[in-house]
């Protein structure tokens, strides 16, 4: 056995699922769950940062490994845990009777994805995705419309058991192929017909939680159907999950076989260009922020499919501010949908007038996603282009340019909706002092890590270094 201390950060989510289970079972009021959750996610967050550049194996060896790959990707999970309970402190899509379990599920699917990005074992890692799932099928399914939530939940749980059984079909070929569930042991086997099958198969559960194309047909009525903290998890804290097992996957075929390439290369421009060309028409601002996840999922391929250190390093970074950016966008979601309805452009008209605070957390969200200055948005995009370039993928570059310009035409018409247009209720919009404090530590970090984005590059360097040398 390991330094099972290694293990804290997941130890500490995984009390704090036992600790809200426990006051859902004692039938507890949601505001005391809340509050507890929502310490002990703050507690995670500490908890993470003070073990960031732990190293080792808590287990047994070579089924759970912590290095500077694992440990950031943990810190974005903690924080996209902690700013989703920041903006659940009025959980109005919710149903009422079941609120008080919302926080269980979260903390779980927060401590699968946790494992999952530490995994090097395929069985344990198989574990893990599944783990995280559950944890986001069953909120999906809780909005207070009961028809709504239902549908939502039962495209995602269907789309969701069809990629967990041809990932399950993969890890066979890739044991099949090799002997072993030892990551470091099926590395030998990719370069083989039958291993890169098993390779690409097994991908696909990762593939799916990132909503790249095709695996994307949950995400538009899923975004819509399900409640809106549920929603705002699954948008920020499971991309990195995701990110982090399929850098870890194709590191494992570095330098990739020239089918692996293509393949990568093919879900990343369509993934794309069907989200942007498909968000373009959207009402809806539920389903545009789904569509919107398909083409930055396609943004984050960009530095896997160049399976270089530094493709790795940008895809890395990119997950890593996506967390903050896209929570702005949720959090005005959350706050402008807490009657229970689904926020659409007219009900975005005239936000600046009816709370400056709330539009100018679109703003930034708003710019983030489209890549402009001074948001981090626009470095993310920057060393993304730069690992393209640098594996002499100048296409590539061209079509993520253009790309980035559809998006920005779409992402501008919120912004024109927010401050330009009349709104057609003069009503104030006013935020909780929980959600006020969650729009500025949001804002902040797009801000202030678009003006200083070295600290977190530093992150995701070191954790390209740790994955080429495992």
């Amino acid at each position: 056995m390991g330094d099972l201390t290694l293990f804290t950060p997941e130890t500490v989510v995984l009390l704090g699922a036992l600790l809200a289970f426990a006051l859902s079972v004692i039938g507890a009021p949601y505001r005391v769950g809340w509050f507890v959750s929502l310490v002990v996610a703050a507690a995670a967050v500490a908890v993470t940062i003070v073990f960031l550049h732990a190293t080792g194996e808590p287990f047994f060896p070579g089924i759970y490994r912590v290095d500077a790959f694992s440990q950031p990707l943990k810190l974005g999970i903690a924080v996209g845990l902690l700013l989703t309970l920041l903006g659940a402190g009025n959980p109005g899509t919710v149903r009422r009777r079941n609120r008080i379990d919302l926080p269980v599920f979260l903390f779980f699917a927060a401590l699968g994805m946790m494992m999952l990005v530490s995994a090097t074992e395929l069985l344990t890692l198989y574990v893990a995705l599944e783990l995280s799932a559950y944890g986001l099928y069953i909120p999906a399914a809780l909005h207070r419309a009961q028809r709504t939530g239902s549908e939502a939940a039962a495209k995602y749980v269907l789309y969701g058991a069809a990629s967990s059984a041809i990932t399950i079909y993969g890890i066979s070929l890739l044991f099949g192929a090799t002997g072993t569930t030892d990551l470091a042991g099926v590395a030998g086997a990719i370069g083989t017909p039958l291993g890169l099958v098993g390779l690409l198969l097994t991908l696909s559960g990762a593939l799916f939680k990132l909503a790249v194309f095709p695996f994307h047909a949950w995400a538009p009525d899923a975004y819509q159907g399900a409640p809106h903290q549920a929603v705002t998890f699954i948008g920020t804290a499971s991309k990195v999950a995701a990110v982090g097992v399929l850098a870890r996957f194709i590191s494992l075929a570095s330098p990739s076989p020239g089918a692996l390439t293509t393949a990568l290369l093919i879900l990343c421009v369509a993934s794309m260009t069907v989200g942007n060309l498909a968000a373009i028409v959207q009402r809806d601002f539920k389903r545009l922020l789904a569509y919107s996840t398909v083409a930055h999922a396609g943004y984050i391929m960009i530095g896997l499919s160049c399976s270089t250190d530094l493709g790795v390093s940008a895809a890395v970074f990119y997950t890593l501010i996506y967390v903050p950016v896209v929570f702005c966008a949720f959090l005005v979601v959350c706050v402008l949908g807490a009657d229970g309805s689904n926020p659409d452009k007219a009900a975005i008209a005239g936000l600046y007038r009816r709370s400056p605070l709330l539009a100018a957390t679109l703003l930034v969200g708003m710019f983030g996603l489209a890549g402009i200055p001074p948001t981090i948005g626009f470095a993310g995009k920057w060393v993304l282009f730069s690992a393209a370039i640098d594996r002499h993928l100048l296409w590539l570059v061209v079509v993520g340019a253009v790309n980035a310009t559809i998006s920005l035409y779409y992402y501008l018409l919120i912004i024109r909706e927010a401050y330009l247009t009349p709104p057609a209720d003069d009503s104030k919009v006013r935020l909780a002092p929980v959600a006020s404090a969650a729009a500025w530590i949001a804002m902040a970090l797009v801000v202030l890590g678009g003006v200083f984005p070295r600290p977190i590059w530093d992150l995701a360097e070191n954790a390209a270094r740790a994955l080429a040398m495992n």
